[in-house]
């Protein structure tokens, strides 16, 4: 569980409504929840960042301008409100209808105070969890306007008793022994790229990251070390275990959690696989593999924690819940020794659940609680089990989402955000020696603030420009503060964003052959072309079929093409959403609808006319593809969203 640190350097404040939503959203429910079930063991990590934002926002430290929403008496600029639903999720907010109903009276401009009133409110009730809605926050909701003020106290004080609680939540069930709590370095780095970005150029990546960008392993020592003081204010004692930022990890940085008396850590099978030189037999990545007789590593079961992550958003809960746990029986039968390692983001993939997990978490724990074949422990647990032992010298870097470095580095914004950061970082070293006290410890926290993956990573990634925009100002901010402390003029690249930002639209005007092959290079060169993989911010799934998405249009259709890794074995469906919602299934080879036209050879070609999706008058188009693989895997994408079209002619997209 983890954010990035939102706190203004300046005023200390936040303004962003992400952390007190995943708070209500996921991290409180999800210690409710365990705690209902006391039987089954879990493991979680807190990310210090994450713990130091709970505990400013509680305390006051922190001034969170969503929380105080609800303790202002006067309105809030409608124009907060709006940019607050910018940043829920949308997923989250469509479930609440009348969100839609007042954001529209207010981009009209046909707004009441008591609007304003209601949305603020009900943004808020949005953020609470189905699994912890009590009998007042029910009868709330289910007012829905003319909300009042001792409604909004009422609301307030949940939220202040529920952030004051959610962290003594988990060191309860952890005293008890229920639960393990791990911790990250401080600021959640790369510690690989820390110790050398030099390390990405030794992976199997297919980008071009310049030698010696940065390199100071005794940031990432640092980094290490007040993460694991963070941990040891907070639960009274050392963390056994590291969960490595974005499971990153590299020899040099196992070697710094054994120097530092860390007992285990853990990343994904895939380096496993890459460290090994070959793929992994049936059981390997069920074993517990010692590096260098130091530090214990546990290898994520990739297909079976994606299932979780993307599969069961698919399904019902409960027919998930029985999947998953069936599964887990079936592993286990004559397999004693056997461990099956499980991890994925605590907070996300609920969100596309079709209850957010209300029914599938509850009803999995339910069953693990009364099984007799299927143990549930906690990784120290399991260092004290009757487990098989292998043994690790060395291990290829990389993280959890492959044998590279690729989302954080290699891109030519990610390039040059290191590059900026080692400037910094080279001219703190040369003057370090005339600073003193406060002003020299603030710049220490200022540079590991900096060094967080998750700027990086969105400059590595394709998203939303707002999203990249913010966290882009985010990150100039940062290393601004950190020539203020210096003394030193700010530079002025700094006023500049490190991306470019592409404003213009794409205009995919394509006329290809529906028939299954690449008849020429030209054929599909101007349509949009989608990496599927480039689709999940986060986990990525290991067994999709397909490699690239491609969708044009010309004046009578609309064209999508499909690339696909294996044999076709698999259903797509294309959905469409706008005033004509209409959906389409091809298989290979066939299709069920005559009106669309499809080819599956080399690749699948499909063509739908525009008539058939696109209502006369209208410009605007939205779909989606699911994919449903022959074990009954079913992959939407792009997850929670829809790809669009703005169709225009010819004639509007000449350039003279």
């Amino acid at each position: 569980m983890h954010q990035p640190c939102y706190v203004n350097l300046n005023t200390e404040t936040i303004n962003t409504p992400t952390p007190m939503f995943r708070t209500l959203f996921n991290y409180y429910p999800m210690v409710f929840l365990a705690k209902k079930y006391p039987g089954v063991k879990m493991n979680f990590n807190l990310t210090p960042v994450l713990i130091r934002q709970i505990l400013g926002i509680s305390s006051g430290e922190f001034r969170d301008s969503f929380l105080s929403l609800l303790e202002e008496k006067n309105d809030p600029p409608p124009e907060q409100l709006l940019g607050f639903i910018e940043e829920l999720p949308a997923q989250v907010l469509k479930r609440h209808k009348i969100i839609g109903i007042l954001r529209e009276k207010i981009e009209k401009n046909s707004y009441s105070a008591q609007d304003i009133f209601d949305l603020k409110m009900y943004l808020h009730l949005a953020c609470f969890h189905p699994v912890i809605i009590d009998g007042e926050l029910e009868r709330l909701l289910k007012k829905g306007r003319q909300f009042t003020e001792n409604d909004m106290a009422l609301l307030y004080g949940k939220e202040k008793e529920i952030l004051a609680g959610v962290l003594n939540e988990y060191k309860s069930l952890q005293a008890r022994g229920q639960i393990e709590i791990s911790t990250s370095p401080l600021m959640h780095p790369i510690m690989p790229l820390l110790y050398t970005t030099d390390t990405a150029r030794k992976t199997k990546t297919s980008f071009s990251i310049p030698e010696g960008i940065f390199s100071y392993p005794e940031d990432a020592k640092e980094q290490l070390t007040k993460g694991m003081e963070t941990y040891k204010d907070l639960f009274g004692r050392p963390p056994a275990g590291i969960w490595p930022s974005e499971g990153s990890l590299s020899t040099e940085v196992l070697e710094l959690f054994a120097d530092s008396g860390i007992l285990w850590t853990a990343t994904d099978e895939y380096l496993l696989a890459e460290t090994l030189s070959r793929p992994l037999s049936a059981n390997e990545h069920y074993s517990i593999w010692k590096f260098r007789d130091k530090v214990s590593l546990f290898f994520r079961d990739h297909h079976i924690s994606d299932l979780i992550g993307f599969a069961y958003q698919q399904m019902g809960e409960r027919d998930a819940a029985l999947e998953f746990t069936g599964k887990l029986r079936s592993m286990s039968a004559g397999n004693q020794d056997r461990l099956v390692t499980i991890i994925l983001d605590g907070e996300n993939p609920w969100d596309f659940y079709p209850d957010c997990g209300k029914n599938f978490l509850p009803y999995v724990y339910e069953i693990l609680s009364e099984s007799g074949e299927v143990k549930t422990v906690t990784f120290s647990d399991a260092l004290n089990a009757n487990i098989r032992r292998e043994k690790l010298d060395t291990i290829s870097p990389g993280s959890w989402m492959g044998a590279n470095f690729d989302n954080w580095i290699g891109k030519d914004p990610a390039n040059k955000a290191w590059e900026i950061l080692g400037r910094a970082r080279k001219r703190a070293d040369e003057k370090k020696n005339s600073l003193h006290g406060k002003q020299l410890e603030e710049l220490g926290k200022t540079i590991m603030l900096a060094e967080s993956s998750d700027w990086f990573w969105w400059y590595s990634l394709p998203a939303d420009r707002k999203i990249k925009v913010r966290f882009d100002a985010r990150f100039r901010s940062i290393i601004r503060r950190i020539y203020e402390l210096l003394g030193d003029e700010i530079p002025e690249f700094l006023n500049l964003p490190v991306e470019e930002y592409v404003y213009e639209k794409i205009f995919p005007y394509i006329k290809p052959s529906i028939d299954g092959k690449i008849t020429h290079f030209y054929e599909w060169h101007e349509a949009v072309k989608v990496d599927p993989f480039s689709l999940w911010a986060t986990f990525k799934p290991a067994d999709i079929s397909i490699t690239r998405i491609f969708y044009g249009y010309d004046e009578n259709n609309l064209y999508v093409r499909i690339d696909y890794r294996e044999k076709p074995d698999f259903e797509i469906q294309l959905s469409f959403s706008n005033s004509v919602n209409r959906t389409f299934t091809v298989r290979p080879g066939k299709h069920e609808n005559e009106i669309l036209t499809a080819a599956t050879d080399e690749i699948v070609e499909i063509s739908i006319p525009r008539r058939e999706i696109l209502p006369e008058g209208e410009k605007t188009l939205s779909f989606n593809v699911k994919i449903t693989e022959k074990n009954g895997q079913e992959f939407v994408l792009p997850s929670g969203e829809y790809f669009k079209i703005n169709f225009t002619e010819k004639e509007e997209n000449w350039i003279v």
